[in-house]
């Protein structure tokens, strides 16, 4: 059964919708610790179940989003550098599912490299490619394929195309999000066959420091056993799931 997610409203001429923007480390994958401006927006087509952003996307505790246009989102992202005092020119589109707004992100990023930034980066489930454009414009793609420890079926949670469009970049990895055996079965049968080996990154599902040190040993075995990659959740290491962190 898919969730109750917050239906995608109309798209607004030269604007999105922005949940949130901070400056902090990236958490996960290839980028883990590099600091960053994070631009948050709202709603998604999936709703996990142990989602950490239900704020983006489930009724009972959707944030309204404020629709902003392009030059002011840049200006925000700007001013929190200002106020951070660092320098920092990497970016990362997140959400919710930032590829529910594709065909507008071109032109952000067009804002975005007008106001210092250089580099860019978008966290997505894989269910969407990316067009030509942005395709040139993104410089990685932070991408977490859904297993069925979501609540979805693999039907719901595959897009072979999609996958293959993002493998085709050059510049992808896949980030699975795993709490057992089972999981690692589901990528072996499902992903293993689309993925190069040394694109795989295994994440242990966990929101509290606790849970990600318990499993982090079993998910660092297997994957060094199969010539994978390790994230941990480092953002849950240092401030647990404290906001904006």
């Amino acid at each position: 059964m898919m969730p109750h997610v917050m239906p995608l409203p109309t798209v607004r001429a030269n604007q999105l919708p922005v949940n949130e923007y901070f400056a902090s480390l990236q958490g996960e994958g290839r980028w883990l610790g590099h600091p960053a401006i994070f631009i948050r927006f709202a709603y998604c087509n999936l709703g996990c179940a142990w989602c950490d952003t239900k704020f983006t996307w489930e009724p009972s505790s959707f944030e309204t989003e404020q629709w902003q246009s392009f030059d002011r989102i840049a200006r925000f992202a700007s001013d929190i550098i200002d106020q951070d005092h660092r320098s920092r020119t990497h970016v990362v589109l997140t959400g919710g599912e930032p590829m529910l707004h594709r065909k507008q992100l071109p032109e952000l990023i067009h804002q975005l490299r007008g106001s210092e930034f250089t580099f860019f980066e978008i966290e997505t489930n894989g269910l969407f490619g990316p067009s030509d454009e942005l395709r040139e414009l993104v410089s990685w793609w932070n991408c977490s394929p859904k297993l069925s420890n979501n609540g979805m079926s693999m039907t719901t949670n595959l897009n072979r195309d999609a996958i293959a469009a993002l493998v085709a970049t050059d510049r992808a990895d896949f980030k699975f999000v795993v709490q057992n055996e089972q999981d690692i079965d589901e990528i072996e049968r499902w992903y293993v066959p689309l993925l190069p080996a040394d694109r795989i990154w295994l994440m242990p599902e966990g929101t509290t420091r606790n849970r990600q040190m318990q499993r982090l040993p079993w998910v660092t075995e297997i994957a060094r056993k199969r010539g994978w990659n390790v994230s941990p959740r480092l953002h849950i290491l240092l401030w647990d799931n404290e906001r904006k962190r």
